[in-house]
């Protein structure tokens, strides 16, 4: 399966590797229920809450004391731990009682991947979808239930190359920042640790990016309206959209998100609070990207 321009091959759930391109590089994960994590690492964190389940770290130096965080563990509590090995680019799980392929591809890709590649400066992560209009690609963000879901839903309809439903990582190629598409699945309907349905029209080439589009609810009745944004609202939009909450990247994040809204161009989309206006969103879209 290709996910973030990587091949992941579930060595023990062969079903779940559909393809592999022999350009990539190979994540391979595999299932190792005999690991204990006590003795593998020294720190863990008190559980929180992430996509309502109960999970907590493992570690052997805390993260704020590193740059690159290359040796880590997510344990889901009763369905599946996940660890990290960087230097031989392996995720080894060990299975709950909960544990199904299912659930294991789901944290995989939705969760833990983009994690690793947060945490060992691989890639930044953005909690955005992306589609491709001719030959831009552009990214959808907004505040959960901000219907981020629904308009790329839309556009998949419409035949449009998708790059993420939820997801995509950016490459920073010199101050050019790149588009890698996330996981091949879309879920209009956002259900608890559900991928969703494959996208057939899923973009795989790393893509340049165009612009933003940061979704805002409006009346049913209001106008659509797209407005350009400058500044301190440019940065905002890229922060609060970011993927990664630890503490101890906060810094990056920050200069991150600064540096980027000096390159990118972001605009706020003004959404009518109504389906029935969802063709109208579309073509105001599209004619904005002709120009």
């Amino acid at each position: 399966m290709l996910a973030f321009n990587k091949n992941f091959i579930f060595v023990d759930e062969p079903i779940l590797t559909t393809f592999i391109d022999k350009r990539l590089e190979n994540i391979r994960v595999v299932k190792n229920n005999s690991v204990l994590l006590s003795h593998v690492f020294r720190l863990q964190s008190p559980w929180v809450t992430m996509t309502g389940r109960k999970v907590r770290y493992y570690t052997n130096i805390p993260f704020e004391e590193q740059i690159n965080i290359d040796f880590w563990a997510l344990e889901i509590e009763d369905v599946l731990t996940l660890i990290w090995d960087e230097n031989t680019h392996t995720i080894t799980y060990i299975e709950g009682r909960l544990h199904t392929a299912k659930l294991l591809q789901f944290w995989v890709l939705h969760t833990f991947f983009p994690l690793v590649l947060e945490l060992s400066n691989i890639y930044h992560v953005l909690h955005v979808s992306a589609v491709q209009i001719k030959e831009k690609t552009i990214l959808f963000s907004a505040f959960s239930g901000g219907g981020k879901s629904t308009l790329t839903d839309f556009f998949i309809q419409k035949g449009h190359v998708v790059y993420g439903d939820d997801t995509i990582a950016i490459n920073d190629a010199n101050n050019q920042y790149e588009v890698i598409a996330s996981y091949p699945f879309h879920r209009p309907y956002r259900e608890p640790e559900v991928l969703g349905y494959p996208i057939e029209n899923f973009g795989t080439k790393i893509q340049p990016l165009s612009h933003i589009y940061r979704l805002e609810r409006s009346d049913k009745k209001a106008k659509v309206n797209i407005v350009e944004l400058h500044g301190i609202e440019k940065f905002e939009v890229i922060y609060q959209s970011m993927f990664v909450t630890f503490e101890s990247m906060k810094k990056e994040r920050y200069l991150f998100a600064t540096k980027m809204a000096k390159q990118a161009k972001v605009f706020v989309l003004s959404v009518p609070w109504d389906r029935e206006r969802l063709e109208e969103v579309y073509q105001a879209i599209l004619i904005h990207n002709t120009v």
